[in-house]
Order: structure tokens, then C-alpha cells, then sequence
């Protein structure tokens, strides 16, 4: 069974204490799933997940509509300057703010517990209801595109201005 290690730069009581959220998280999922069906555990990690994140969000909210510098230093480079994910701040303009994961302790819990790539993708989807209700309370538009077998990193998101017309996706 693998065992993830910290990035060089990243402070490794930050990235443990994150990579054991991921082995609760998937602890939890599992026992839901036994429980109720994976259906329902996916729909109960989602809703907690989000709620979670709405209340994160509402701390990065005064950042909306356009302060990309801003979020990218609250959000993308926390909680050690960026180190424990090894954030890619890919774009980041007046316009918005394009930021890749390169590596992630929650990801690494489950990859430690000897989870298939589908159970990953799975806890991903769940997980990322945190990020998009995160960016949905702060004001902002966003996309993310999950990580999936073959791909580089975690997880890729991009954030923008919210307008009326905007949609929000996760893929």
C-alpha cells in the first residue's frame, strides 16, 4: 500500500492533519454506503460537504465580484502559502483566477487506504460539493474539472466574475 509524504515546502503537521479529514471522509463514506446505499451516501457527503463550504465561502466573500489576487492568496495559497497542494496558480488576471492542485493530502488519504481510482473519482465528486458552494457563497462563477485516472495533480479550477448568466459546473 502506498504512503503519500509532504511536498518538499509544505509543513508536514498541516498535510497530516488535512490527509486525516480524507481518511474521515472516506471512513464516513463507507459506512453510509453500507448503510443506506452509495446513492444516498453520495447525496448525504454532498449535502454536508456543502454546507461545510458555504460557510467558508462566506469568509472569502469579500473578494467578490473581480479581487482574483485576493482569493488566490486566502484560497488558492492556503493554508501554507500554497505548499501542502502545491497550487499552480495557472491564470490569475483582472478577469480570473485559474489555479491546479498538483498534489493533495486528501486525495493521498485515500490513495494510502489502497482505494480504485473509481472510489477516488467518487469521493472527489462528494468532496467538491465544498468547493462549489465555497465559490457559490463568496460570489463568484466558477469550473472545476476533477481529477480522473491519467491526469496530472487534483483537481483544476477555474473562477470568474459572477454575472446573471453565468452557470457553475463541476466535471
Amino acid at each position: 500500500m502506498p504512503n503519500t509524504t509532504p511536498p518538499p515546502n509544505a509543513n508536514p503537521h498541516v498535510y497530516n492533519a488535512i490527509k486525516e479529514r480524507g481518511r474521515l471522509f472516506l471512513l464516513t463514506f463507507r459506512e453510509l454506503s453500507k448503510r443506506y446505499g452509495e446513492p444516498q451516501a453520495v447525496d448525504i457527503m454532498r449535502k454536508v460537504a456543502h454546507d461545510f463550504g458555504w460557510e467558508i465561502g462566506e469568509q472569502l466573500a469579500h473578494n467578490a465580484p473581480r479581487d482574483f489576487a485576493g482569493l488566490a492568496e486566502q484560497d488558492g495559497k492556503s493554508p501554507d502559502g500554497g505548499a501542502t497542494f502545491s497550487t499552480d496558480i495557472r491564470r490569475l488576471d483582472s478577469t480570473c483566477l485559474e489555479m491546479q492542485m498538483m498534489t493533495c493530502p486528501i486525495k493521498d488519504a485515500w490513495v494510502d487506504a489502497g482505494c480504485s481510482d473509481t472510489e477516488i473519482c467518487t469521493l472527489l465528486y462528494c468532496a467538491s460539493a465544498l468547493d462549489e458552494a465555497k465559490y457559490e457563497a463568496a460570489g463568484f462563477a466558477y469550473e472545476i474539472e476533477l481529477w480522473a485516472p491519467g491526469k496530472q495533480g487534483c483537481c483544476l479550477t477555474k473562477i470568474w466574475e459572477k454575472t446573471d448568466t453565468t452557470s457553475n459546473t463541476s466535471l
